[in-house]
């Protein structure tokens, strides 16, 4: 057997000087001579959550379908995907299967759900749960490694790192991965790219195009580490180079492209495959994409049936006045992309959450129990059958106006002091009321007062600085009281300090990252002192 082994190996060795290098290596992998796609294996390591293991199986399965439907191409190697069931079993992985080195471990490890390596035909996987958060983003992370590998094929290896433009290679891949989550019913491609968008309009730092060219592996994990998104900045340079340079078949560009790379330098090969150059490409991107960043918000409205149009008109109305709010009080507009669902019920509340964000069934039934309105990332739904009162019509809008601003604001940044952002957008929607003549804000402060002396006192507000804090407290004294206290207490922020100062805080908070190093700074007392104030003022 040991020399017929030997006997093989310099077969294969003779076929590789013969036929080339290329060849040998599809003869060692089984697919010299082959037809059709090749074979995609999951396997694990611990024990991945079943409907983890379930949905990236089911996405390996149909992607080989998607390439031939899309880009008509397939694979040519077979590829084997391995799933962690956790970050540390990631970590081996990437060491054990990928050839990681250990010193570089860890930071990709933390900054990444997934790893191809095309020389090796190998994929890794982050199965832990605060990674692949639903089926949508295991069904497009399994998209996007698999066509890691396709890019390495159709370009020879030439498709990484210093080789390629680090924003393309990223984007189609992440392009694919959006593919295939449509393909399988999670979220749409549109609703992937106005979520990108979302995410950019409101990172708190902006990324530089410059920066996602060619890039060695050491500054990749840099841009990883960072807080501009600089991924996600490719993925819409991505969808505009499709849209305005993809002709009708923007898949076969990519693949022209990848094809190109093998033979051809990145930029050469990129003017001719989308017939513009480089520079003039990214000098036209950065133009748009600057004013994009500025525009006042877009609101695309979809109205679902038996929805009452005279409450959506009503509602946009409302809409529009708390937007001029916004600039009277706090200078400036709302920015970005939506679109704006107004949903009959809270059933179609559900199915519209399932629909147009992907959300799994038993969260999008939470939800639509519990809220009028929801935000999920671009994507805004309004239970219009809770809103045909007007005064409840201005109170949501303006609420929802404010809260988006704020996040804008923020950066997105968990700065803590979590009741205070929820006084801040309740109070403005309370102000929107005062601007209609329905009463002045003492009155409604002093009513919360009123309202919360009927029961036993509730702790200070200072101790509700987390999502956490604000769900413990509501499952203990009820979230109408627990609004309540939030409600007197920014109101008396205002009282004392006025509308400029609380928008002067987000921009405190935005600039250190803490809320209560914000407060201090701005109102000239802790978090503590003044909740132990209010406390005394209502009780």
């Amino acid at each position: 057997m040991r020399k017929l082994g030997i006997f093989l190996w310099v077969c294969v060795l003779a076929l590789g000087l013969c036929l080339g290098g290329k060849m040998a290596w599809d003869f060692l992998n089984g697919t010299v001579g082959a037809t059709g796609p090749a074979a995609v294996a999951v396997h694990s390591l611990g024990q991945p959550a079943p409907e983890t293991m379930r949905d990236i199986e089911q996405a390996a399965a149909a992607f080989p379908e998607l390439l031939e439907e899309r880009y008509q191409v397939s694979l040519q190697h077979n590829v084997d995907i391995w799933v962690s069931a956790d970050t540390g079993k990631y970590e081996e992985l990437l060491v054990k299967k990928l050839g990681v080195e250990e010193e570089k471990v860890k930071p990709k490890a933390q900054y990444t759900s997934g790893e191809s390596m095309g020389r090796k035909n190998i994929i890794a996987l982050d199965g832990d749960k605060q990674k692949m958060t639903d089926k949508s983003e295991r069904y497009s992370t399994t998209g996007h490694e698999l066509f890691h590998q396709l890019q390495y094929e159709l370009s020879d290896g030439r498709s990484g790192y210093e080789n390629s433009l680090f924003w393309l290679e990223e984007g189609t891949a992440d392009y694919a991965g959006a593919l295939l989550a449509e393909k399988m019913g999670g979220r749409s491609v549109e609703k992937w790219y106005m979520d990108d968008l979302f995410t950019l309009q409101n990172a708190k730092e902006t990324a530089k195009v410059e920066k996602l060219q060619r890039t060695t592996e050491e500054e990749r994990v840099q841009l990883l580490s960072g807080k501009a998104k600089y991924y996600t900045l490719s993925d819409v340079m991505v969808y505009y180079l499709l849209h305005h340079y993809g002709g009708g078949s923007p898949e076969q560009k990519i693949i022209a492209y990848y094809k190109g790379l093998a033979k051809g330098e990145a930029e050469q090969v990129f003017a001719q495959v989308f017939g513009v150059e480089l520079s003039a490409f990214l000098q036209e991107f950065s133009a748009w994409w600057q004013g994009e960043l500025n525009a006042p918000a877009q609101l695309n409205v979809v109205v679902r049936p038996q929805v009452n149009e005279s409450v959506v008109r009503q509602y946009r109305q409302h809409i529009a006045q708390s937007r001029k709010w916004l600039q009277n009080h706090w200078g400036h507009d709302l920015k970005g992309r939506y679109k704006l669902v107004f949903v009959s019920g809270a059933e179609d509340y559900a199915a519209a959450m399932q629909e147009y964000c992907g959300v799994d069934a038993a969260e999008a039934q939470r939800t639509a129990a519990d809220s009028v309105w929801a935000e999920n990332n671009s994507t805004l739904f309004v239970n219009a059958a809770k809103i045909d009162d007007n005064r409840q019509s201005i109170f949501v809008s303006s609420a929802m106006v404010s809260r988006l601003f704020i996040l804008q604001q923020l950066g997105s940044e968990d700065v803590g002091m979590t009741w205070l952002l929820r006084g801040m957008s309740y109070v403005s929607g309370v102000a929107r009321l005062v601007e209609t003549g329905e009463g002045k804000l003492p009155d409604y402060q002093r009513a919360w007062r009123q309202e919360l002396r009927k029961n036993a006192p509730l702790l200070t507000v200072d101790k509700i600085m987390s999502n956490a804090d604000m769900q413990k407290a509501m499952e203990q004294y009820g979230n109408e009281p627990v609004s309540h206290l939030c409600e007197y207490a920014t109101a008396e922020l205002v009282r004392r300090y006025g509308w400029t100062a609380l928008y002067n805080w987000q921009l405190a908070a935005r600039r250190s990252g803490d809320g209560k190093q914000a407060f201090l700074q701005v109102f000239g007392i802790t978090a503590a002192d003044f909740g132990a104030q209010v406390h005394m003022m209502i009780y």
